[in-house]
């Protein structure tokens, strides 16, 4: 399909990456909670020549951190479809996407927690990315993160916004003093829960052979990198990882809700 439209003149030629990757997602709610506050983004149309994906892992009383994560990945969704699944030029177009798109959300989940006077203001995480050309551009905010094997070596791509992470890097505490704080993983910056928005772009070259992980902290708290590197290393389809990983992160635990967005290239 992609092929005939470059042809007939519609599109630009067709992303060489994408041809042949297989992407997968799934989400469960655990073996605790009541509700699945958790939301993915999987967009990878055969006429497009980006993919856009990702996670949002919403908090809040009640049911607030469900409304926020579904709001964050609708607002992105929506802004995908109105731009015509947007042919990206360079970094500035990509990034300005998803600025938009996530301030948007972030918007209208502020506005609300404003409006009702929320005690327990809901927000969400949200680790999204576009694959573009040869590029994948990350946006984060939060503690959701995003994982590259290649050549089978895991890196993680993008950092936990959090207080322990916000000590060290100030300098206040050392990785140890910090990794021990009652408050080490309280989150620092979330999207929903003040009025500006801050976002952390990164830039990664994509090589044929790469494996791309998008998860909420169900996974990556409860397996370790190792383990998860195995997952991602094991399977020849996105959607055999992805299975593995959910079901792995319940048997291990399932304490918190779970979701996994893989891509392989």
């Amino acid at each position: 399909m992609s092929i005939l439209r470059y042809f007939l003149g519609l599109k630009e030629k067709p992303n060489p990456l994408l041809e042949h990757c297989t992407i997968a997602a799934d989400t469960h709610v655990g073996r605790v909670r009541k509700h699945n506050e958790d939301a993915y983004i999987c967009i990878c149309n055969p006429w497009d020549n980006a993919v856009l994906l990702g996670v949002a892992d919403g908090m809040g009383g009640h049911e607030g951190g469900e409304i926020a994560s579904y709001l964050a990945t609708r607002s992105l969704i929506a802004s995908w479809n109105k731009n015509g699944h947007a042919q990206f030029k360079n970094k500035s177009s990509v990034r300005s996407f998803l600025d938009q798109g996530l301030a948007n959300a972030n918007q209208q989940i502020y506005a609300i927690n404003q409006k009702l006077n929320i005690r327990w203001k809901m927000g969400t995480t949200a680790t999204i990315g576009i694959v573009w050309r040869n590029k994948l551009t990350i946006a984060q905010i939060g503690d959701s993160r995003c994982y590259r094997m290649r050549n089978g070596t895991i890196r993680l791509l993008t950092s936990d916004h959090n207080w322990m992470n916000e000590m060290i890097d100030s300098g206040g505490m050392t990785a140890e003093e910090a990794e021990a704080h009652p408050l080490a993983q309280t989150l620092t910056n979330c999207l929903g829960t003040f009025e500006h928005l801050r976002i952390e772009f990164s830039e990664h070259t994509i090589a044929k052979g790469d494996r791309y992980l998008f998860c909420s902290d169900g996974v990556s708290s409860y397996i370790d990198t190792e383990l998860i590197s195995e997952q991602l290393n094991a399977c020849d389809a996105a959607a055999q990882s992805v299975y593995n990983l959910v079901n792995v992160s319940l048997a291990n635990s399932g304490a918190d809700n779970i979701t996994a967005v893989c891509i392989f290239v």
